[in-house]
């Protein structure tokens, strides 16, 4: 947005001011860019008209709400389906991804430690060196010894 508010006269530009017409400009952008999801634009949805045509709109609350569900479930079905079925226990050993330092390079992972307690909300208790501690099991891995 501001690329294309250099290419005119600065003539139009305020000099106390310059950022206020770019603001304008980029809110206005966000705010009237076509949401794919929803199929429409925000100010559609919120007043109930186009934002530059005088063309009243009329959403349909429940069609938008039953495609966003939809596809939360393709995007849960798909992402489901490259995961490895696979039941924690007491007892088992597990490895923990490290967080990502780098954009590329290869996953590391501290561990093993020792499951004390599988909980039914997606999370294992483990036990580090001197503490234990709560973890999702979408940051662990099975170790095998």
């Amino acid at each position: 947005m501001i690329k294309s508010q250099q290419i005119f006269n600065r003539e139009d530009i305020d000099e106390d001011d310059p950022w206020a017409g770019i603001l304008t400009a980029t809110m206005f952008g966000v705010r009237s860019t076509y949401h794919t999801t929803l199929q429409a634009i925000q100010m559609q949805l919120v007043f109930g008209r186009d934002a530059i045509m005088p063309i009243t709109h009329k959403a349909e609350w429940k069609l938008i709400k039953d495609r966003k569900q939809h596809l939360i479930n393709a995007n849960n079905k798909r992402e489901n389906s490259k995961r490895i079925k696979y039941t924690y226990k007491v007892g088992d050993k597990i490895l923990m991804q490290r967080a990502k330092r780098f954009k590329h390079g290869d996953r590391e992972y501290d561990g093993p430690f020792t499951i004390l307690e599988v909980r039914n909300n997606g999370t294992l208790r483990i036990q580090k060196k001197r503490y234990a501690d709560t973890v999702n099991i979408r940051q662990v891995f099975p170790y095998h010894e």
